[in-house]
């Protein structure tokens, strides 16, 4: 969806949710929606008692407008408003803060899992007609969840649930989107200003994927391509990615890239059949495996994209296994069950033992790119290569070598035995019409 039309679909801005909550039309009510989301934040301060804020929006209302009159819409929205009640409790509040757009506050959902459950049945409302009149009427909601887990202003929680409906809004009707704030010092004016600027980065498409590609080191034959994002004004510095992976936005902004470089995918299987053996490999936060409904979003753009899962390789970086292994071994299986695979990225960098290495359900590594230039002067490391490979092998794991920057290296890894490699003597980050062309070569 390009931004143009993203822009048309959704309008306001928090600033501008905070005035229409305050505007002479039920003034009272919508008054009242922001005292209560006050005291949700005030509550969440003292007692850190989490809360969920669902901004939930009817996705064809100007359609039923257009075809029926506004007065039918009207109507529309009223009986929308009646069912969405029956899913309430009196501690709830529910706001209409303007024709097509609801919100909705809860205080007693503390966990991802029960945010997107609560979503998935206020869209299960919308499976059947509304009977309006004399119609029936069919129209779906897309739904920005903002589960709050830290203290945040008023506006701030307003913009986390705004963005997450535009993220909803992008992936198609009827979706929604999870984001789960996480704190950024107050007293930090420089990194709040860098999230809003990631933020809008993300919402008007100026981060979008690049494709490097993947070949089996003895034929040159290609195999895939590692998607990176591309940040064109930050085409000097990569530091968004790790400002990113410091916050929450490293969840949003993976998905981001995730769905754009899948929808590509699905075009590049469909355009040849030669194209249906390319394989993408994504470099994930592990943040994926570690917030309840995580990985259960990923697996849903999947589905959603109808993408071969044994086509995608979901990397996720050695050292951050450390503190997570439970929960991330959890998380991998689900992923592996649908048949994703899934690489160990930075290898050798963050293991303290192999034992480690061993406990992993894991189908590639990846070898890191400080080893690959240091391995033609350095015995050591080119010995290292050399075990990663042989455990690798007797492991059935697939080996990627990444940072291949000569041709000494590429003749090197191939004499190794290594399969598959990548680097800038290989090809550099390209974009998708680059890898257009390349593919009909």
């Amino acid at each position: 969806m390009n931004k143009d039309r993203l822009s048309n679909q959704h309008q306001p801005s928090s600033a501008k949710l905070i005035g229409l909550a305050l505007s002479s039309s039920l003034r009272t009510q919508r008054a009242l929606f922001l005292t209560q989301l006050k005291s949700a934040s005030q509550q969440l301060q003292q007692t850190q008692q989490s809360f969920v804020l669902l901004l939930i929006k009817i996705d064809n209302i100007a359609d039923v407008e257009q075809n029926f009159g506004s007065e039918l819409s009207n109507k529309l929205i009223t009986i929308i408003r009646h069912h969405l009640q029956l899913l309430t409790s009196s501690d709830d509040c529910l706001v209409n803060l303007q024709g097509d757009e609801f919100a909705l506050l809860k205080t007693d959902i503390v966990d991802a899992d029960s945010a997107i459950s609560l979503a998935k049945k206020i869209q299960s409302q919308f499976r059947f007609s509304f009977q309006v009149s004399n119609y029936k009427i069919l129209c779906s909601c897309s739904i920005g969840i903002s589960l709050q887990q830290a203290p945040h202003s008023v506006s701030q929680v307003l913009k986390d649930a705004d963005i997450a409906l535009k993220m909803a809004l992008q992936q198609g009707l009827g979706q929604y989107h999870l984001s789960t704030a996480l704190p950024v010092p107050a007293e930090n004016t420089l990194a709040i200003l860098q999230q809003e600027k990631l933020t809008r980065a993300i919402i008007n498409n100026d981060i979008l994927p690049y494709y490097q590609p993947i070949i089996q080191l003895d034929s040159n034959q290609l195999v895939g391509f590692e998607v990176i994002a591309h940040w064109q004004e930050e085409h000097h510095d990569n530091s968004f990615m790790s400002f990113a992976e410091r916050t929450d936005i490293i969840i949003t902004l993976d998905l981001h890239i995730m769905y754009q470089a899948c929808l590509q995918l699905k075009k590049w299987h469909d355009s040849h059949p030669n194209n249906q053996q390319i394989m993408l490999a994504m470099n994930l936060s592990v943040k994926h495996l570690i917030l309840e409904g995580a990985v259960e979003h990923l697996i849903f753009i999947i589905q959603q994209q109808q993408i071969p899962p044994h086509r995608l390789v979901f990397e996720f970086r050695e050292h951050e296994f450390m503190a997570h292994n439970e929960f991330a071994i959890r998380a991998l299986e689900k992923l592996r069950q649908i048949g994703v695979q899934v690489g160990l990225d930075n290898f050798c960098t963050g293991f303290s033992s192999l034992n480690e290495f061993f406990k992993y359900p894991i189908d590639f590594v990846k070898i890191d790119s400080s080893f690959t230039n240091r391995m033609l002067m350095s015995k050591k490391d080119l010995s290292l290569i050399r075990v990663i490979r042989d455990i690798s092998h007797d492991m059935g794991f697939k080996v990627i070598v990444e940072g291949i920057s000569n041709p000494q290296q590429h003749a090197k890894l191939i004499e190794l035995g290594c399969e598959f490699g990548q680097g800038s003597y290989i090809a550099q980050p390209m974009d998708y019409t680059q890898v257009d062309r390349l593919l009909e070569l």
